[in-house]
């Protein structure tokens, strides 16, 4: 009986053991549960650089090669490095590199400033100025050092309204080249001072003119330079006074002038007026430009009033009387209707230089600047200047500024780009350096990067 009773006893604990183990662990204590495992990041491999002049350490680098092609990125928080190039890519010398340039090369680089913010490699560099308050941005920018003279260089091209018309009075516009150009007697950093040895000019590009160089006698601007010249890079900015001096290509018109109107038949038929008809322009009251002895003119009557011009003559009354001209610009208002023009703008239409028709004692004519060299209608007679001519021009360039603009110095070659020293391809390591400017995307103003220094040395995989 005492052992039927051990048997039971036994038969009972294992009962109870196997229905405890068949519980999960945490039903009975939830302690027990196990947390997610986290797997720290493995980085790829090294990669650092100098972005503005700062040391940049990423805090992990990460390598991948897909569809023949090979991504390195070196995160640092929300920053990124990014460099894209091909998988055949083979090493190559610093002073030969692969360019890296945007998203459409071959060999691209990229720095994310956040995740909103792409800015790409680029080989421009910037160059902008303010003048007039006008803005002016460089296309290309480029810059020598050279036997200790510095050479700075932004050029664009801008299309223009040359001033002239076609046939049929239509603005005729063209493409020019536009350029600030400044000249150092200094390869060295610092501040130095535009007149008789270091100079500037702007070349607006129109041809025959419109050169604005800096006072040859007057300090009157500066420039700042830093010269990297680990990286020959320069940057700084400027400003200056820039006067134009122009010199008159002006040669007087002949011809035959039938009607007697004052006016040649070759520039009527430009005109569309009639070389017959000594009515044809309307000219204003007070017009004297007509050739009295012409007996198509004397035949006219050109005011309408029912006297012929010679008869007014001879009475000494006006042959153009009541003929208005509210501009004072030498065309009457009903020409001007006909042409198509403002009867109350003073330089519409526009005239030749050395242009006498305008009525000098007229104030909207006066007021008015025909040649757009900032000097009234009215100073220029007084000054004994031609109010159809730009006897002169100044121009004030300020607020300029230049940024990373590589240098050649006729030495080694500027180290830009992607410098390859090893690729394993069988133990898919790559080692290398890179250098390259960074232009942000969809930022405005444009904000420029200069990443320099870079370095790594890293093992890629594939998905």
């Amino acid at each position: 009986m005492k052992t039927i009773n051990t048997i039971f006893k036994l038969f009972l604990l294992a009962t109870i053991f196997v229905a405890c183990n068949e519980e999960e662990p945490a039903a009975i204590d939830p302690n027990l549960e196990p947390g997610e495992e986290v797997t720290t990041p493995t980085s790829a491999g090294t990669f650092t650089a100098k972005i503005d002049g700062a040391d940049y350490t990423v805090d992990i680098t990460t390598a991948t090669m897909s569809n023949g092609v090979i991504t390195i990125m070196g995160k640092r928080g929300a920053d990124v490095v990014i460099l894209r190039i091909p998988s055949n890519i083979t090493p190559n010398s610093v002073t030969n590199p692969y360019t890296l340039d945007g998203a459409g090369s071959t060999y691209f680089g990229a720095y994310n400033t956040n995740t909103t913010t792409l800015s790409e490699a680029t080989t421009q560099s910037d160059l902008h100025m303010t003048f007039d308050d006008a803005e002016w941005t460089a296309e290309n920018s480029v810059a020598t050092i050279l036997n200790g003279v510095t050479t700075i260089k932004g050029v664009k091209t801008a299309h223009i309204n040359t001033g002239n018309t076609d046939t049929n009075g239509n603005p005729i516009f063209a493409d020019v080249t536009q350029e600030v150009k400044m000249e150092l007697q200094t390869d060295q950093s610092g501040s130095h001072v535009f007149g008789p040895v270091n100079v500037a000019y702007y070349n607006t590009g129109v041809a025959g003119g419109d050169i604005f160089e800096t006072d040859v006698t007057v300090d009157n601007g500066n420039v700042t330079l830093d010269i990297d010249t680990e990286n020959k890079l320069i940057s700084g900015s400027f400003n200056f006074d820039g006067t134009e001096t122009y010199t008159s290509t002006y040669t007087p018109l002949t011809g035959t002038d039938t009607d007697g109107d004052g006016v040649f038949d070759g520039v009527e038929n430009d005109l569309g007026t009639d070389a017959n008809d000594p009515c044809d322009p309307i000219q204003p009251a007070g017009y004297t430009g007509y050739i009295a002895a012409n007996a198509v003119w004397q035949a006219g009557d050109c005011d309408g009033d029912g006297t012929t011009n010679n008869d007014e003559l001879l009475a000494g009354t006006d042959p153009y009387e009541g003929n208005a001209d509210t501009d004072g610009d030498g065309v009457s208002d009903a020409q001007e209707d006909v042409y198509g023009t403002d009867s109350t703008d003073p330089c519409d239409p526009a005239q030749s230089e050395q242009y006498m028709g305008y009525n000098a004692s007229e104030t909207v004519w006066q007021a008015g600047d025909c040649d757009g060299d900032t000097i009234s209608n009215g100073d220029e007679v007084t000054n004994g200047t031609d109010p159809y001519f730009m006897d002169f021009l100044t121009k004030s360039f300020s607020q300029g500024e230049f940024t990373y603009v590589p240098y050649t110095d006729g030495g080694t070659p500027v180290r830009r780009g992607l410098n390859i020293s090893t690729h394993n391809v069988a133990n898919k390591k790559i080692i290398g350096t890179f250098s390259f400017i960074s232009a942000s995307i969809g930022e405005d103003p444009t904000r420029w990067y200069l990443i320099t220094d870079g370095a790594f040395d890293v093992t890629y995989t594939t998905p």
